[in-house]
């Protein structure tokens, strides 16, 4: 059409930014970008949007912002704001999704609020922890009528049972007046973030009653429930694995594999489990390793756990986290050197690990904490109210587990290292600011250490407040009671 003088409306041209939105080509977006402005066709509306749109669909999200700064168009407002809202989600960006919102909130009020990007939202919610937000949000989807979509249905119930509202999720669940297979999978990922495995495997019975026919999300669920229930399920386990071809028609993934694998370990079936492996029709790729090599965690078996670390690094070379697991097991047999040259290996190679870090939330905002950080404005009252509570549930029967800290230092500072875990700093910002009867919720980005699973039992019990953290393996509910205490509390 260029190269033979055609009319190049703003239909057109909202058409080719749509396709290149679509086909992702950084350097294809470029190029038409540059031929919008050349030919004057910016300033519309609907362009402008296209352009926004484009930009972060190729990655080009600074672009996408620098348009959005100079946005002038109210018609089309919201489906900007929208595709801003929905990067941030897609890169995971939550915090800046959140503060996005706001932003938004603020500046339009609700009616720019619809269901895509309501259900959106909440995911951020579901994804931070942030009940709060995800419960006014309830309030105001009642009110202008975005109930009725079973799209944010089952977003509510995702959202609530991702904060561990498991009452809240259940109740909408049971108040929906249709539902779908994702209600259904919804639920018992809300279950499965809980470690209630018998409960899961109830709702199974329930949709085999019903007859609701199972995806493969549901039986990765269901099988990954066998790892959490009461007695030891692998008979359950190996049953529904074995159904999913001969009964439903499905043939089992890495990810299917990888999880019967984890319920084997989990059960001590280690034999079992490196024979599943070894027989499985695809190649075992990291995810399957490395489900044997958490499982370990469970039931203890340095063996296995030393195979399962030499095909993670045969398969994962450059995954910072495989170092980090080697490096880990060295420090654990005292082989400090070794420990030191792995990480220096990983170094060199320019890798970093994923920092550990956890958030809660405070006034509508997200508090995030690194070890031993100091940054947060409130930092002084922070460790010196943690520093109190540790004395207090030493005396009570506490120990610092410094196994726990991996590095050839010395004792006094392992504990050090250990005292100001980023989970300990964001709990004590929150049994600050909770009021009476108000649960402190903290949220990791990965798996929380055994010294701070038994320092905030202890913590709990201390100050009668009920915490409950998430972590990359599910929730931990510490409900106020170790028997050293006999009721007493402190106040903070």
């Amino acid at each position: 059409m260029v190269e033979d003088g055609l009319e190049i409306s703003d239909v057109t041209v909202t058409g080719v930014l749509n396709v290149c939105a679509i086909a992702a080509d950084r350097k294809a977006s470029e190029q038409v970008h540059a031929f919008v402005i050349k030919c004057g066709c910016m300033s519309s509306p609907w362009i402008d949007a296209a352009l926004i749109d484009m930009c972060i669909k190729c990655g080009r999200s600074g672009d996408a912002h620098l348009l959005f700064e100079q946005w002038q168009h109210e018609e089309s407002f919201h489906i900007a704001w929208n595709s801003l809202l929905l990067a941030s989600v897609r890169d995971g960006e939550y915090e800046k999704t959140f503060s996005t919102f706001l932003q938004m909130f603020r500046s339009s009020g609700v009616e720019f609020i619809d269901e895509f990007m309501l259900t959106a939202v909440l995911g951020v919610c579901g994804s931070l922890g942030f009940a709060e937000l995800g419960k006014q949000l309830h309030s105001f989807a009642a009110k202008s009528g975005l109930l009725c979509a079973r799209g944010v249905g089952n977003a509510f119930i995702s959202m609530y049972g991702k904060c561990g509202e498991l009452k809240d999720a259940a109740n909408f669940f049971e108040r929906m007046t249709c539902r779908d297979l994702v209600s259904w999978n919804a639920m018992v990922t809300a279950h499965l973030l809980l470690h209630q495995g018998d409960e899961m495997l109830k709702i199974w019975s329930e949709m085999e009653r019903l007859m609701i026919m199972p995806d493969s999300i549901t039986f990765l669920l269901v099988i990954s429930a066998c790892s959490h229930t009461s007695s030891d399920s692998t008979e359950k386990c190996r049953e529904l694995f074995l159904s999913m071809p001969s009964t439903y028609g499905i043939e089992p993934a890495m990810e299917h594999y990888a999880a019967f694998v984890y319920v084997l370990g989990c059960w001590g079936h280690f034999d079992e489990a490196e024979q599943l492996i070894g027989g499985m029709p695809l190649k075992p790729d990291a995810l399957v390793w490395r489900s044997l090599l958490d499982s370990c965690s469970k039931q203890s078996n340095m063996a296995v756990r030393r195979r399962a670390i030499k095909h993670l690094l045969a398969l994962e070379p450059q995954d910072p986290s495989t170092y980090v697991l080697t490096s880990n097991l060295l420090s654990e047999s005292a082989r400090w050197h070794s420990s030191e040259n792995t990480r220096l290996q990983m170094r060199e190679k320019g890798m970093r690990k994923i920092p550990a870090r956890s958030w809660t939330f405070h006034g509508n905002m997200v508090h995030s904490f690194f070890a031993r950080d100091r940054a947060h404005p409130q930092s002084r009252d922070i460790y010196a109210g943690l520093d109190v509570l540790i004395l207090e549930c030493i005396k009570d029967g506490y120990e610092p587990d410094t196994t726990f800290v991996l590095h050839d230092v010395e004792e006094y500072q392992k504990r050090h290292f250990l005292m100001y875990h980023s989970v300990k700093l964001a709990s004590m910002y929150g049994l600050l600011m909770a009021g009476p009867g108000q649960i402190v919720r903290v949220v990791k980005n990965i798996r929380m250490c055994g010294d701070c699973h038994s320092f905030l039992e202890h913590a709990s019990a201390a100050t009668g407040k009920v915490i409950s953290v998430r972590d990359s393996s599910g929730f931990h509910i510490f409900r106020g009671w170790v028997p050293h205490f006999q009721g007493r509390e402190v106040f903070l």
